[in-house]
């Protein structure tokens, strides 16, 4: 059974129908399932049913769930061979992966959703300019993609701590996509090269017995190059000058802990 109709607020049209479960896949953009979420909705499921349709896309024959993943988990353990789906527009896939998920995401899950969402634009449309409606309606912080494709090469980066400095300089490109993920990739080396400098100025001030719980932020406020900056900074210039500076408290770590660190002293 299949029935057309239409979401009440944007008249976009919507398909709902079941759906055998051989047919169904997950976006690949989502996180494992936790356990613990799964066993309450199975719980659910074997009190009240399967109520709440999966959305999905179609794509290349299949239905890829963009919102379910849990329900669908929970009701494949319980032997369901049939899924209830409301079927979405394509170019809704990709907006809606931002609001999907039951509980917030961390910033490293972000930024790897982030990245993911934008590798698949620069494979589909590599010419498509970075700051066009379609892309940025999809990225919500292209930050994001700079600092997931920085985690890719150092998964044990804090991007939550170096997320503020990145965030003053890394806007949208006027670039065609595939140019603008080069330019990315090269900015993504560039915050690794400022994290390693970072933990180095930390250690240096463990070893004279300076460090604190916070003392990271310090070292990456003492370095800022855009600290005090009221308007957006350009990337490939800022990002530099912050690592010089970090180069410096390398040497001197001590002047983390000056009140006037960053004033050029």
């Amino acid at each position: 059974m299949t029935l057309e109709i239409k979401d009440p607020h944007r008249k976009q049209a919507l398909r709902l129908q079941t759906v055998r479960k051989g047919d169904l896949e997950v976006i690949k953009h989502q996180r494992k399932p936790r356990p613990a979420h799964i066993k309450q909705l199975t719980a659910s499921i074997e009190r009240i049913g399967f109520v709440t349709p999966l959305v999905v896309v179609e794509r290349d024959g299949k239905f890829v769930i963009i919102d379910g993943q849990h329900r669908f988990t929970a009701g494949t353990e319980l032997g369901v061979k049939e899924f209830p789906v409301v079927v979405v527009p394509e170019k809704l896939a990709r907006r809606m992966m931002s609001f999907n998920v039951e509980t917030p995401l961390n910033i490293k899950e972000r930024c790897q959703i982030a990245l993911s969402i934008y590798r698949d634009f620069v494979e589909e449309q590599p010419k498509t300019k970075e700051d066009d409606g379609e892309v940025v309606d999809a990225i919500e912080h292209f930050h994001h993609v700079t600092i997931g494709l920085a985690y890719e090469g150092n998964g044990r980066i804090a991007g939550g701590a170096i997320e503020g400095v990145v965030r003053k300089c890394d806007g949208v490109m006027d670039k065609p996509l595939s140019e603008a993920f080069e330019a990315r990739q090269a900015r993504a080396e560039l915050v690794l090269e400022s994290w390693k400098l970072i933990k180095a100025v930390e250690d240096a001030l463990k070893e004279k017995g300076m460090w604190h719980s916070m003392v990271r932020y310090q070292v990456i406020a003492a370095a800022d190059p855009a600290k005090r900056a009221r308007k957006p900074q350009e990337f490939e210039k800022a990002f530099p000058k912050f690592i010089k500076k970090l180069e410096e408290l390398v040497e001197a770590p001590e002047k983390v802990l000056r009140q006037k660190v960053d004033d050029g002293e």
